[in-house]
This record gives structure tokens, sequence and C-alpha cells, in this order.
């Protein structure tokens, strides 16, 4: 579809509905766009006014198969006229047992593997730490600066940015031990723990909420030989950079090391809730009978959702797609930048791209972040913001999007990026 803008952004209908939210909804829980929508098809979203818009949020990156895929669809529905919920805790189903299966057998560790399936990103963070300790007899955690692992108080106590995810909410647990985000080497001096203490190191390949960092290559390498060398469960986060995102089915397949343990969500079901912990057997077993789970875990629609997007990302190829998006991206962007000054960097890796923003003297200019994506929403162009010190713009469309669409949508986000 094109951009169709008809009215004012927000439109009557989203503002008449902004109203009704501010009665009765929880103002902690914000929004990053004021428009209500009332369908979305592939990359694009119709709001309640009828404006349509191209998608560069995909719901904070959990719709790499776009909105409403027929096939996601079409599982959804089989499975809803065979059964919702009896709970795999009460009485298990082949939709778990296969998906556990294609799963274990596609992320890059040579081991044998298994899975075990949740409802969120930080119920799978918090899992992999729960057999980690079981596995090491271990209870500290390593994490690093611009981490985000999650909002649960586990997962909050790993994630670095303070405002708006941690403020007011401590204290914190004091079992997590932070160092700097390892762009390009891994320095763990800054340690100050004895790293036979460690149960786990947690590291995002590409830090998401942290501004769209990659890991160096160098770096990851050396995380694994550190994690070895102290007995530590590496554990990837790749609940953002997973399912084709970054130019692979898993983003650790372009570093060529292994972790013991994934972490996986958003994506990885087409829009509905369901995550992960994937990894070497002798970990994932370590934890006794009932001391992982959860009544909504491994949801049979769920599974049969995540079966459909995994055979989308085959059949498609979104993760070749992935690379071809970043580079249109990072190619008109790097043109642009010759002559804006506030534009800073542009890095990531495949379809995950983030634009940083900066003033005169090249800090981060957050309020500057925000009037050039008031712009974008105001001729299309729906995005979300991140970063440590929330200037950076970033890219999560789908990758279903076509070549003429996301010509479109550069547009706009090229002209957006003008605004002074």
């Amino acid at each position: 579809m094109k951009v169709n803008i008809r009215t004012a952004i927000p439109g009557p209908r989203s503002l008449e509905l902004t109203k009704r939210r501010e009665k009765n909804v929880a103002k902690g829980h914000g929004s990053v766009c004021g428009v209500f929508i009332d369908k979305a098809v592939g990359c694009n979203l119709i709001d309640v006014d009828g404006n349509i818009f191209i998608d560069y949020a995909g719901g904070i990156g959990t719709m790499n198969v776009g909105h409403s895929h027929p096939k996601v669809i079409d599982a959804i529905e089989r499975q809803l006229n065979q059964f919702i919920h009896p709970c795999f805790t009460v009485a298990p189903y082949a939709p778990y047992v296969e998906l556990a299966q294609k799963l274990a057998d596609s992320v890059p560790i040579k081991d044998n593997c298994k899975s075990v399936f949740f409802n969120s990103g930080a119920e799978a963070v918090e899992n992999a730490i729960k057999v980690s300790k079981t596995y090491t007899g271990r209870t500290d955690i390593m994490v690093f600066s611009h981490a985000y692992h999650g909002r649960t108080q586990m997962t909050m106590s790993m994630t670095h940015k303070e405002d708006p995810y941690k403020k007011g909410f401590g204290p914190f647990i004091d079992n997590i031990h932070r160092i700097d985000f390892p762009s390009e080497n891994f320095d763990p001096s800054e340690l100050k723990i004895n790293p036979k203490k460690i149960a786990c190191l947690v590291i995002e390949p590409v830090a998401g909420e942290g501004g769209f960092i990659p890991v160096g290559k160098t770096a990851m390498g050396q995380i694994r030989d550190f994690c070895d060398t102290y007995d530590i469960v590496m554990v990837a986060d790749e609940v953002q950079t997973g399912f084709g995102r970054t130019g692979s089915l898993f983003s650790m397949e372009q570093f060529g090391i292994e972790p013991d343990l994934f972490t996986l969500a958003k994506s990885i079901a087409g829009g509905l809730p369901l995550s992960g912990v994937v990894g070497r057997s002798k970990i994932v077993d370590s934890a006794h009978i009932g001391g992982i789970g959860g009544t909504f875990g491994g949801n049979p629609v769920s599974c049969a959702a995540a079966l459909a997007v995994l055979d989308i990302m085959e059949d498609e190829r979104l993760p070749e797609r992935a690379v071809q998006i970043g580079e249109k991206i990072t190619t008109k962007i790097n043109v642009l930048k010759k002559g804006i000054s506030w534009i800073g960097a542009v890095k990531g890796l495949g379809a995950m791209q983030g634009i940083s923003i900066i003033d005169e003297e090249g800090n981060p200019d957050k309020e500057h972040t925000l009037r050039i994506h008031k712009q974008a929403l105001k001729n299309g162009l729906v995005m979300i913001t991140a970063g440590t010190y929330g200037n950076i713009i970033r890219t999560l469309m789908p990758l279903v999007i076509s070549d003429e669409e996301l010509e479109e949508s550069l547009e706009i986000l090229c002209a957006a990026l003008k605004t002074p």
C-alpha cells in the first residue's frame, strides 16, 4: 500500500479514543504514537481515521514476517479449531514438541539442544538464568552497559537504562555485575567479583534498546573464551535480533561463535505472545521437574503460529531480504549524512539499523530526535526511538516490505531527518 494521510495526525477518531484511554487505562503504560490502529497488513498500519502508514516499529520488532501474514493466520485458525489451551503442564500437545525440535535443530550450536517456552522476552531471560544457576551452582550474573533485558525485577536489574525502565522501582537485585558494552573488545578487568562466582553472562549481539550497537566480532570471541575459562554459561539474548532481523535466522551465526543458550521472543510467533530458551541439553535439563514452566508458556496457538513463521523465514528468504533492506538504509542515510550535521552514525546489522542524532558538540540530542520522529509520523511513517540517551531512530520494519514501500518510506525518513 502507498502512504495516504487524510487527516491531521492524530485524527479525530484517534483523539476521541485518547480521551477514553485517559479515563480508563493506566497512565504508566505509554504509547509512542497517538494514532489508534484499525487494521494492519504487511508493513502497513491503517488507523481508525483511515490514514495509511508504513510501519518502521513492527510492534517493537515482533512483526518480521509482516502484519496478518496469511500463513500465520491460517495456522492460528487451524489450531483454534482444535483446542486453545489445555496447558502443557497439565496435558501436553504436539505443536509444542514440534516447535521445540525445530528450534533446537535451528540454533547454531553443534551439541544436542532442547527448548522450553514461556510468554515474554523477560521470562525467557529469567529462565535462562534459573537453569544457568542450577547447572553451575553459582548465583551471580554478568551483563553490560546499554543492555535491555526486560521489565521484571530481575531483568530490570540487568537493564542499564534508568529512565523509564527502572526509575522509582528499586532496590534492585545486587548479584548483577555490569561492565562496558564490548563494541570493539571485551575487557573483563572492570569486573569487581571473582569470575568463578558467575553463573551466566548475558549479551545482546546487537544492543537493542541501548541504541542498536553491534558487539565487536573480536569481542564476541573473547567473551566465549572468557566463559570457557571460568565455566560460565554464555547466554545470547536474541529477543530482538532473532528471526531474520540482522541478516541470518539468528544473529550469532554472523559471529561464528556458539553460545550455550539463546533467549528468543518478539518475532518468534508472528505477533502472538511466545518466548523460549533454547540451548545445550545438559544446561536446559539441569532444572528439576516443575522448576521451570508457567500456565500460558508454549500456548498451542502461539506454537502453531511460530511453526508458520519458521516456514515463512525459509520460503520467503527473509534473512536475505534483511541484508538488502539494511544496505538500502545505510546507503541512503550515509549520502544524506554528508550534508546534515546532526546525523551522527548509522550502524547495526542487516535491517536492524540505528541512526544517531547529535547536537553541535556531538552529544546525544533527544529533543531533536523527537522532533524528527514527530515529523515522520505526520507524513505517514511510524517509528520508535531508542538509545541509552534517547537519540537513536531505529528501523524495525517488517521484512516483507516491498522495494516500492521501502523507497517511499526512506523518502519520508530522509525528509524528516532534515527537520532542524
